[in-house]
């Protein structure tokens, strides 16, 4: 077996550790953060932007429109 073969199987492995790993730790980081939401009275409107997910690419065009758009207007109020 090659180098390469030999990093790859181990790499294959150590990606398997991790998933275990985070698989077994996942309960106990759950309840960690629960408890620090309490603790901090952190309200879901809070969290409501964390949680949405990815942004679309049609997200990111109206931005960068509305972006432009303002700086379009700020030089023309000069």
């Amino acid at each position: 077996m090659g180098r390469v073969e030999e990093l790859l199987a181990k790499q294959k492995q150590i990606e398997e550790d991790i998933k275990l790993a985070m698989e077994e730790e996942r309960d106990a980081v759950v309840a960690e953060v629960r408890e620090k939401i309490k603790r901090f009275n952190i309200s879901a409107t809070e969290l409501k932007g964390l949680v949405k997910g990815r942004v679309t690419q049609k997200q990111v065009e109206d931005y960068l429109k509305r972006k432009q758009g303002t700086k379009t207007a700020a030089k023309k109020s000069k």
